[in-house]
């Protein structure tokens, strides 16, 4: 080390000084001069932190210490050169790390760390994705979609299942499963299912329609309805008296 020493008159030394670093001087390097490092072998740069390899390190990797290289950050050694990326989550489902923190997922599977499930089809009704393809549906619905509706009565007369314990019933029908009829009188039919001429030989066209009584004795087992009771009432025939004396 250099010093600059200070004297009296009598050459009496009454003060050595050494040179001033505003840093430290890292790794054993030592202030030779102002803001100046001497470093060891091996280390280099302005307060001697920078280390030094005599060979070029490789492919994702960093001189760290004199004549040793390091992977760089995301990456590890396995074999020859850093070419393992690391992720700090597990990646589930048969994912694999093939970047530093990111999963590549297997089909069926994305996000972060292939945990959360891709369905091709919305599942409908409040139903959920619970894996590939796969929707979980409420109690009321089925299907792959979640858009049947379940009934638990079975819907009678042609009639078919269209929301949760819900029938939509044929014209003629009714009731939640459809097994109670609607009229009592009749309904309209189309001519279609009838005779393709009428008494006087004229064409009938099958959107004319034709007034079809309804099962009167069935409608009234279904419904036990109070026009049902007509049947057993006692009628008396009255004979209607006319002429002038009985105006």
């Amino acid at each position: 080390v250099n010093f600059l020493v200070i004297a009296d008159r009598n050459n009496h030394a009454i003060r050595a000084m050494s040179a001033t670093c505003s840093f430290i001087c890292e790794n054993g390097g030592r202030c030779i001069s102002p803001e100046q490092c001497k470093c060891l072998d091996g280390w280099g740069g302005k307060d001697c932190t920078t280390p030094k390899c005599t060979s070029p390190c490789g492919e994702r990797e960093l001189c760290v210490g004199p004549n040793i290289c390091g992977c760089i950050p995301g990456y590890r050694g396995e074999g020859k050169g850093c070419n393992k990326p690391l992720c700090v989550q597990e990646c589930e489902h048969g994912g694999t790390c093939s970047a530093p923190d990111t999963c590549s997922c297997l089909p069926g599977w994305f996000d972060a760390n292939c945990t959360t499930p891709v369905c091709e089809q919305t599942c409908g009704n409040g139903g959920n994705c619970t894996a590939p393809n796969t929707c979980s549906c409420p109690s009321e619905w089925i299907g792959s979609d979640c858009r049947t509706p379940v009934c638990h009565q079975q819907c009678l007369n042609g009639g078919w299942c269209v929301a949760p314990d819900t029938c939509l019933c044929p014209p003629q029908w009714s009731g939640h499963d459809c097994g109670q009829p609607v009229c009592h009188q009749g309904f309209f039919q189309s001519y279609s299912s009838m005779r393709e001429q009428d008494s006087d030989s004229k064409p009938i066209h099958s959107y004319w329609l034709s007034y079809e009584p309804c099962n009167i004795t069935a409608w009234c087992i279904e419904t036990n309805g109070f026009d049902c009771a007509q049947v057993d009432r006692e009628l008396t025939l009255v004979e209607a008296k006319y002429g002038r004396k009985y105006r």
